[in-house]
């Protein structure tokens, strides 16, 4: 990879620290925009913009090669009625104001935003990068995200979605809280157990994000999975596994998670079989493309 210059929104969360510390080692120039100008990373150059007031800085845009816009807030907490709001406008304000940025600059380099498999809602076949918009909150989400990107930016710029499964890390994320109650002995399936995880690791997001910058001819939607996804039931079996810990507790009912966990139930209990064919024509190499080895990898 070429040593670019980047620009990083979210560079704090889960992929985009992974994504800045591997690409600060490949020696590229990374800036970070976020909502406060103090440096996540002591090598990157941070900048702030103000979503509220429409305030953007547009010297972190200077000479920048790739823009990666990962900014949004957290759909993992219960979705109340402000955090439901808080998940859409950190999204589509934060992505409009960028574009519309990127667009006064008439911006000629790569702008890879986030976005989610939950773009499709409820999916027991198998949906490819082609899949239409789905039902649900998330799948509102996810289509209001990407049309923010899409109206805004110039012509000039090749836009590339990734629609991201469950993201597997040692760092955090979902693991994170299953982890705990895994080596406990306690981890069983949710719900009926059959509802299909799309899932990736992130050290494959970050490689997918490298090869979508240099990758003249990538563009559009990719559904960011690893090559299969797997029932609830088997996740949560190899996951203990995986941990050596038994796997003999029963599966949590649909009806107790929708109690602890209200609408945010939908992320657990809904089937997300998605396929990478996009990926997979392109000869794309995950690094973990089993399940089991991922799961070591993180553990």
């Amino acid at each position: 990879m070429k040593p670019h210059t980047w620009l990083i929104t979210g560079a704090s969360g889960l992929i985009g620290t992974a994504l800045t510390h591997s690409l600060l080692q490949k020696g590229a120039t990374v800036r970070t925009l976020g909502r406060s100008d103090a440096r996540t990373h002591p090598e990157a150059t941070a900048f702030a913009w103000d979503l509220e007031q429409g305030l953007f800085p547009s010297a972190a845009l200077e000479d920048v090669d790739v823009v990666v816009h990962l900014a949004g807030a957290n759909v993992g907490q219960r979705w109340t009625r402000s955090h439901k709001l808080a998940i859409m406008e950190s999204r589509t304000k934060g992505t409009s104001l960028l574009c519309k940025a990127l667009k006064q600059m008439r911006f000629t380099g790569a702008f890879i935003q986030a976005s989610a498999v939950g773009y499709y809602g409820e999916c027991t076949s198998a949906v490819d990068d082609n899949g239409t918009v789905g039902q649900g909150f998330l799948a509102q989400v996810a289509e209001a995200w990407e049309q923010s990107a899409a109206v805004h930016l110039p012509s000039s710029t090749r836009h590339v979605v990734m629609r991201l499964g469950i993201v597997l890390s040692p760092n955090g994320g979902t693991l994170d809280r299953l982890l705990p109650i895994y080596r406990l002995g306690l981890g069983a399936p949710l719900g009926k157990g059959s509802q299909c995880m799309s899932w990736i690791h992130v050290d494959d997001v970050v490689r997918f994000v490298q090869y979508a910058a240099t990758t003249a001819t990538a563009h559009g939607a990719f559904n960011l999975v690893a090559p299969e996804s797997v029932p609830n039931a088997q996740f949560s079996r190899v996951l203990a596994k995986c941990l050596g810990r038994p796997h003999f507790a029963p599966s949590v009912p649909a009806w107790a998670l929708r109690l602890v966990l209200g609408e945010m139930a939908t992320i657990v209990l809904a089937s997300q079989n998605v396929v990478p064919d996009k990926l997979l024509k392109e000869g794309f190499q995950w690094r973990h493309p089993a399940l089991k080895e991922a799961l070591l990898d993180c553990i």
